[in-house]
């Protein structure tokens, strides 16, 4: 169609209409890649704010959904579109009356400990909870004497608002897990986690700890590297453990002896020339010097493998 200004009389005026179809139509497995509009129907949103009290993550109901409606393609939105819709679902949630009921807790918490107990909390612009750092005397205590390590785990996700929550937790002269603190984030952004960090830092005298175990979380590396800048940070063995099947399956299935032989690098390695010799015999053995997930491990060993951490 093409349309013409008039200026003369100051008019707009369609001058041709081509009205047969001259390109290829989109086919059904590309219409989610076009750009239209995404609006999420009430009965839609209704079921995903279900789905996220339930725990179920977005891309489970992403399948669910397609399933129901005879394919992805056909929903007409993405996976960062369902994103969208639970956060504004959560901020809902989290700022309606649940938040106050747990400032006045906090509050109370704060005046029978006769000001031991710290609380700190953080808004956004409009006055909402953006997140939430609390402390309590038996904690404060607790690190003042067993402070050296600590392990800031921030993938604890099960509450009803879905929000990051992040026990700072050690362990005692008994070998007992204990508290160091608490913390809630709306989202897990570097300024998020310097600002519980920080608050927490203050919390607890501004000493900082010797060694902090994370899991590979690259903003909250980069908040560790500026707000504590001596304490040596340490990755979590257990969470990077987990992705072996995942990151090593076809290693475990073409070499049945590998997986005995990876780990004889990683746990049985007394020093870190030990650890380097037996990983360039494993490297040379099974041919990966062009395997990108283990060069990039190995790249970071000084911070997960035990003989440099222990």
């Amino acid at each position: 169609m093409c349309v013409t200004h008039r200026v003369k009389n100051d008019k707009w005026e369609v001058t041709l209409v081509k009205l047969e179809n001259d390109h290829d139509m989109v086919t059904s497995d590309k219409v989610q890649f076009m750009q239209r509009s995404k609006n999420i129907d009430p009965v839609t949103r209704a079921l995903l704010e279900l789905f996220d009290k339930s725990g179920i993550k977005t891309a489970k109901a992403m399948r669910f959904l397609g399933e129901t409606w005879g394919g992805v393609e056909k929903l007409g939105f993405s996976n960062q579109d369902v994103r969208n819709v639970i956060r504004d679902i959560r901020r809902r949630v989290f700022d309606s009356g649940d938040a106050g009921s747990g400032m006045a807790l906090l509050r109370q918490l704060k005046e029978k400990s006769f000001g031991n107990f710290f609380y700190r909390v953080d808004l956004d612009e409009e006055n909402r909870v953006r997140g939430l750092v609390w402390v309590d005397h038996r904690s404060l205590n607790a690190y003042t004497n067993f402070g050296d390590v600590v392990s800031f785990d921030s993938t604890y996700r099960t509450n009803r608002y879905c929000m990051p929550f992040i026990p700072i937790t050690g362990v005692n002269h008994h070998y007992q897990n204990i508290l160091f603190g608490f913390a809630l984030m709306r989202d897990e952004t570097e300024i998020s986690y310097k600002w519980v960090l920080k608050t927490w830092l203050e919390a607890v005298g501004n000493k900082p700890p010797l060694t902090i175990i994370t899991d590979q979380d690259i903003a909250l590396g980069n908040a560790i590297a500026e707000i504590l800048p001596d304490t040596k940070h340490i990755l979590c063995l257990w969470h990077i453990s987990n992705k072996f099947p995942e990151k090593l399956s076809a290693l475990y299935t073409q070499y049945p002896e590998f997986k005995g032989d990876f780990n004889d690098c990683l746990y049985k390695s007394l020093s870190p020339t030990e650890f380097v010799g037996k990983w360039e015999v494993l490297v040379h053995k099974y041919g990966l010097e062009d395997h990108v997930w283990l060069n990039d491990m190995y790249a970071i060993k000084d911070k997960w493998i035990r003989a440099y951490t222990k």
